[in-house]
């Protein structure tokens, strides 16, 4: 399945040039970047088109992309990192669905 945010965008947004040698591994973050969106929106967003997807779920897809291929790991010296940046839970969070009963 195509996601809605393309590969080329993505290593745009990453600043990595035309060079192929990292889309494998780019492309997986992107899926995962869309995970981390789907739970903090509770919504599907992968089966969107380029078109419905809001434009700032896009800005936090890729904030979140930045940040899973920036930190390669979750324990950064002399940096904490957090489960999801402020800015992309700020993005997200007009997005969210909230389930009956959640408060």
């Amino acid at each position: 399945m195509e996601l809605p945010i393309s590969l080329e965008l993505a290593k745009a947004h990453l600043r990595v040039g035309d060079s192929s040698h990292d889309d494998e591994l780019i492309a997986a973050k992107l899926e995962m970047a869309f995970g981390v969106a789907e739970d903090a929106t509770n919504r599907t967003l992968r089966t969107m088109s380029v078109d419905e997807l809001p434009p700032a779920v896009c800005a936090a897809i890729l904030l979140i992309l930045g940040t899973l291929y920036d930190n390669e790991s979750d324990n950064v010296v002399g940096r904490s990192v957090s489960e999801l940046s402020l800015t992309a839970e700020k993005l997200l969070l007009p997005w969210r669905i909230t389930p009956y009963g959640d408060v």
